[in-house]
């Protein structure tokens, strides 16, 4: 950070947490290495922000919660269920395209930084869109436990369809909760807010996602001690409805939540769609193509290879559902926390560079624990030890990959700029994703877990290429 200022105790309003500016002009260097003046106004509303800052990242961290609840229910809930019930991994791999929402938000994010939603606008801009989703997830959650497949034979079609209808809701959902974070931490707290909501993502996959996975069998009991297959079905039924009931919690958050601090709306949605793109081009220049790449390759590893890490642990390796919730989502829910926590202070304390080049390389390495498990059967010591590794590395990665996507967004564009970028991200997950089954079939599980490593050097290499000029100085 450069910052020279006409008295001794002023610093640059824009880049740092503190401002102690008195009524002298203070001269900060933008991102692009001009210098711009600041008024001491300014300065003294960075100080307001500073003291607003740890409210808002504890509210982060319920919204974070929000964000990640509807996505475990659509990814590992249902593919436990479906390979419970004996659906063949091509098929729970296919079903991966109805994530493409996911990749295709920013299509419709910049409406999020121009209207407010119907029915909650006097929230503001950014809640008002998080409260209204939230409440329609929780319906459409409901809808998803109402149809869900009966046995091996039940037709997929009508899964598919609700699941495209709750994937379109939460990745708006992930795009209203991205830009309020982005708005509300710039230049403030980005690693403390992106470790915030990936502690709160990660807590809904480790918590909700574990006590499903380990209440089917006791429900199931409790309904016919019998065991009948139709009380295992109204136990994956009832527990993902109860799953989706919790979604209420995110209109709550969005209520209490400290709001952003006020900026200069958007004017017209031509200008909400465009000038995102022209502010990412003046940004990086002729660098925006490798940005890009980066976003769109460097969560491959860990979004390939979860896609089929269900059925291998249920079909292929024959844990059971119940000791696959105990153990990846409850054992690993300590080593989860741990790894966002570390993530973020590592951030801050070394570096976002660093820190990303680091956590990437233990992202890459973490898959390599599958193939141990592929060749050591049904271990639970080995089980166990994959699980913890792999989830330390994920917190960790996580907690670094969202401070990096704030650090390139800007404030004013942040829901449709957080949304290309997310989008990029999500969007090679849910097509890889979708073969997946069929890579399985045809290389084996070895092998795939394999291509799962090798598609995460490129990204690595690129990274110094990718980083934000406000990066490049900390580090």
């Amino acid at each position: 950070m450069r910052c020279m200022a006409s008295a001794p105790n002023s610093r640059c309003a824009r880049e740092v947490t503190r401002c102690d500016a008195g009524s002298a002009s203070v001269y900060c260097a933008s991102p692009n290495g001009n210098w711009r003046v600041v008024s001491a106004q300014n300065a003294n509303q960075q100080r307001t922000r500073a003291s607003f800052s740890w409210p808002f990242v504890i509210s982060v961290g319920v919204l974070g919660f929000a964000s990640g609840l509807p996505n475990v229910l659509l990814n590992d809930t249902l593919s436990a269920w479906l390979s419970d019930i004996g659906v063949d991994p091509k098929s729970i791999g296919l079903l991966a395209f109805a994530t493409l929402p996911y990749g295709l938000k920013l299509l419709w994010a910049p409406v999020l930084d121009r209207f407010p939603a119907p029915l909650f606008g006097f929230l503001g801009i950014r809640r008002s869109w998080i409260a209204l989703l939230c409440a329609m997830l929780f319906i459409a959650v409901l809808a998803l436990a109402w149809v869900g497949p009966s046995t091996q034979a039940a037709p997929v079609l009508p899964v598919a369809i609700v699941a495209l209808a709750v994937a379109c809701l939460s990745a708006t959902l992930d795009a209203a909760i991205d830009a309020h974070r982005t708005d509300g931490a710039a230049g403030v707290a980005e690693g403390a807010a992106a470790s915030a909501f990936v502690m709160g993502y990660r807590v809904a996959f480790v918590s909700i996602g574990a006590l499903i996975l380990m209440l089917v069998a006791p429900l199931a009991h409790w309904v016919d001690p019998n065991g009948d297959a139709h009380a295992r079905e109204l136990a994956w039924r009832a527990l993902i409805a109860s799953g989706g009931a919790v979604m209420l919690i995110g209109i709550v958050a969005a209520w209490l939540a400290p709001s952003p601090p006020a900026r200069i709306a958007v004017q017209s949605v031509e200008a909400a769609v465009i000038e995102p793109l022209r502010s990412f081009v003046r940004a990086f220049g002729s660098r925006i193509a490798i940005v890009l790449v980066v976003a769109l390759l460097f969560r491959l590893p860990d979004l390939l290879g979860n896609r089929m890490v269900m059925p291998f642990l249920k079909q292929e390796i024959g844990f059971t559902i119940d000791e696959i919730g105990a153990v990846r989502q409850g054992f690993g829910f300590v080593m989860t926390i741990v790894g966002a926590l570390v993530g973020g202070v590592c951030v801050q304390r070394f570096g976002l560079f660093r820190s990303l080049l680091v956590f990437g390389c233990f992202q890459v390495a973490s898959n390599a624990g599958y193939i141990v498990l592929a060749g050591a059967g049904k271990s639970m010591p080995t089980f166990v030890g994959v699980i913890l590794v792999e989830n330390l590395c994920n917190g960790l990665v996580s907690a670094a990959f969202v401070a990096y996507f704030m650090e390139l967004c800007e404030p004013r564009f942040a829901a449709a700029q957080y949304a290309i970028l997310s989008g990029l991200m999500y969007l090679a997950g849910a097509l890889v994703g979708g073969v997946s089954g069929w890579l399985v079939e045809e290389l084996g599980y070895d092998k795939f877990f394999l291509l799962s490593i090798l598609v995460g050097v490129p990204p690595l290499a690129l990274l110094p290429f990718a980083m934000p000029k406000r990066a490049e100085a900390a580090d």
